[in-house]
């Protein structure tokens, strides 16, 4: 399955939750029920599968990821040591793009990931066009200097839809960012069980 494309709110409305990746505002959810032909009406219980099935998605909707990138970060998830679902968090919230968005450089994922493919963003002074870069502890990501979005970038870390800047990172009013410790699963704006997703791939 390739990375999503479609309308944003759709997606919002079937998994019942916000999905800050593609909304970070609070949606306008006058119809506060999965889209579909039956509209409000009594939906049935959902199986285990289908409840780790949405979880799985609600993941891979927020860090706008296909099928196959996901699936390549559990692999790293379940070779890595510690408890797989936080690792996988962990590994996610480490991407470049990632880092760029939660910073508030970008008003969501896909934007930010089109910030890093044009190249403007450098780590420890070298330019990066690698979304899924994963930066590590000491890193510090700026924006590049002969970059149009330089100006931008910095009104942009004042924008008060932005989510709240996550403790494992330090922004500067200039756009500075600086990763000063590993994300923890309390970082991930996200409502979201990690054991559901590690039990979905596990059974694959």
């Amino acid at each position: 399955m390739s990375r999503y494309t479609g309308p944003r709110l759709r997606i919002i409305r079937r998994l019942g939750t916000p999905i800050p990746g593609l909304m970070r505002t609070d949606p306008d959810l006058r119809r506060p029920y999965p889209p579909g032909q039956h509209g409000p009406t009594k939906r049935k219980k959902l199986s285990d599968y289908a409840l780790r099935l949405m979880e799985k998605q609600k993941l891979r909707f927020h860090y706008g990821l296909s099928e196959k990138q996901l699936r390549k970060y559990v692999a790293m998830a379940f070779s890595g040591k510690g408890n797989s679902g936080h690792v996988l968090l962990q590994i996610l919230e480490r991407r470049l793009d990632n880092v760029a968005f939660r910073a508030g450089l970008a008003p969501s994922m896909a934007a930010a990931r089109q910030m890093v493919l044009h190249g403007h963003l450098t780590v420890d002074g070298k330019r990066v066009n690698i979304p899924s870069f994963q930066v590590r502890p000491g890193n510090v990501i700026a924006p590049r200097e002969a970059s149009k979005m330089k100006a931008r970038t910095a009104e942009a870390i004042k924008d008060p839809n932005n989510l709240k800047t996550p403790d494992y990172l330090d922004v500067t009013e200039a756009a500075v960012i600086t990763m000063r410790s590993l994300p923890e699963r309390a970082s991930v704006p996200l409502d979201i069980d990690p054991q559901l997703i590690v039990e979905y791939y596990s059974g694959k």
